[in-house]
């Protein structure tokens, strides 16, 4: 008996050992206020027939980052925008420009107040000595193709002088074409695509058949197709330990311990996300020069979706202008060099991170669309010291600063075209 109290003893010791340095990083990360909040972030999004998905009216709340490194206050208005109320009347007589966009866009990672659209709104106002409305359409996820079903299904309601579309260089022209969207995805397929027929013209998608009401969805973290068997661990261990909220989106960034674990769901759904997803993502190859025949007919696709959409936009009596948004290892390069160090698979071929980018330019001016490019703005503003971060460390999205540069930008280039100009 003594030998067995003795060996009890021992194992009692031995979690008092382990479990006390846990219950002090508990207790520390708690009053420091390093974790993010336990509750998920509000269910904002649904199926949608027409666009893959949208916002659901009348909803919202506060987003949270995973890594606590913002906290904004969201509301999706009664006709689905992230905006305050607007109706297709206009009384006021404002100059409206229709913003169409993806997550840059729709920036749940700041107040609404701080975003592009309400500060090119100010901009305006203030230069233009009259009303102007900057309504905001967009949507996380989105790519060029659902921004261009919005436009003809709804935008056009608003009655816009300027639709100003927001290209996303790193994945839009992937989000546009099924088969890079779908590999992206895991094999999973979230909406229906436009294709090109034999001669280059441009075939709208089906219209998504059994889209049930009061369902919703995250276009950003796409659920897994079964629950695996450590989920629910996960999901307790989120919602009631600060240190395991701090830790975990650090876990789901080393893709060796994602691979390892992560499809037994303890390290949260997401990460089962990860490890079915292919280990370097699909967007990354947008850089590789010469483009893949894959990547080839994504920006060929892309292209006749954009001259498609300035095709209708001008039949309406409006302007189309594109905005070219950098991703952050186009303004930081050394990101970039990190992120090939960390994909073996991005070392033995050829990149330009300036590539799609003057594609996309060149296409433009031939196609004689209006568009401006953030690429220069945003390297020459991270290249002074004084700077504030433009992108979130993590999240990877605009700050307020850096919404407040992309207004700036576009504000002083759509001066130069004449808008808003009565004369």
């Amino acid at each position: 008996m003594k030998t067995v109290a003795q060996l009890a003893g021992r194992i009692a010791l031995i979690l008092a050992g382990l479990l006390l340095p846990l219950l002090l990083l508990e207790l520390g990360v708690r009053v420091l206020g390093l974790a993010p909040p336990p509750q998920p972030n509000p269910a904002i999004w649904q199926p949608h027939p027409l666009f893959g998905w949208w916002h659901i009216p009348y909803s919202g709340g506060t987003f949270h980052s995973d890594y606590n490194e913002f906290a904004s206050d969201v509301h999706i208005n009664a006709r689905g925008l992230r905006d305050r109320e607007i109706g297709y009347d206009n009384p006021d007589g404002a100059l409206r420009v229709l913003s169409l966009a993806d997550s840059f866009g729709e920036a749940l990672q700041v107040n609404l107040e701080d975003t592009y659209h309400k500060q090119l709104e100010g901009l305006l106002a203030d230069s233009l000595g009259r009303p102007v409305q900057v309504l905001n359409a967009g949507v996380g996820g989105w790519g060029t193709d659902q921004e261009a079903i919005f436009y003809l299904a709804e935008g056009f309601r608003y009655e816009p002088e300027v639709v100003l579309l927001a290209f996303f260089i790193r994945n839009d022209a992937v989000n546009n074409y099924g088969p890079l969207e779908i590999e992206r995805n895991g094999g999973r397929q979230q909406k229906e695509f436009f294709t090109l027929a034999a001669d280059g013209a441009l075939v709208p998608p089906p219209v998504q058949e059994n889209v049930t009401d009061g369902t919703t969805v995250n276009p950003q973290k796409t659920e897994p197709a079964t629950a695996p068997p450590l989920l629910g661990v996960a999901d307790a261990l989120w919602r009631w330990s600060a240190l395991y909220r701090f830790v975990m989106p650090y876990l789901r960034d080393i893709p060796a311990v994602v691979q390892a674990v992560g499809r037994s769901g303890i390290l949260g759904g997401e990460a089962v996300i990860r490890a079915t997803n292919p280990t370097t993502p699909i967007p990354f190859f947008v850089y590789q020069n010469p483009p893949s025949p894959e990547f080839k007919a994504a920006w060929s696709l892309t292209e006749a979706i954009l001259s498609g959409l300035r095709d209708e936009v001008a039949k309406r009596g409006s302007k189309l202008v594109v905005v070219l948004v950098a991703a952050p290892e186009q303004v930081y390069p050394a990101q970039w060099d990190q992120t090939v160090a960390h994909n073996p698979a991005l070392q033995s071929l050829a990149w330009d991170l300036d590539a799609p980018n003057r594609r996309l330019n060149d296409f433009l001016q031939r196609e004689n669309i209006s568009h401006l490019d953030l690429l220069p703005v945003f390297r020459q503003a991270a290249a002074q010291p004084e700077t504030p971060p433009l992108h979130f460390q993590h999240d990877q999205h605009w700050t307020a600063a850096g919404h407040r540069l992309a207004a700036e930008a576009i504000h002083q280039f759509l001066l130069e075209q004449g808008v808003g100009n009565e004369n």
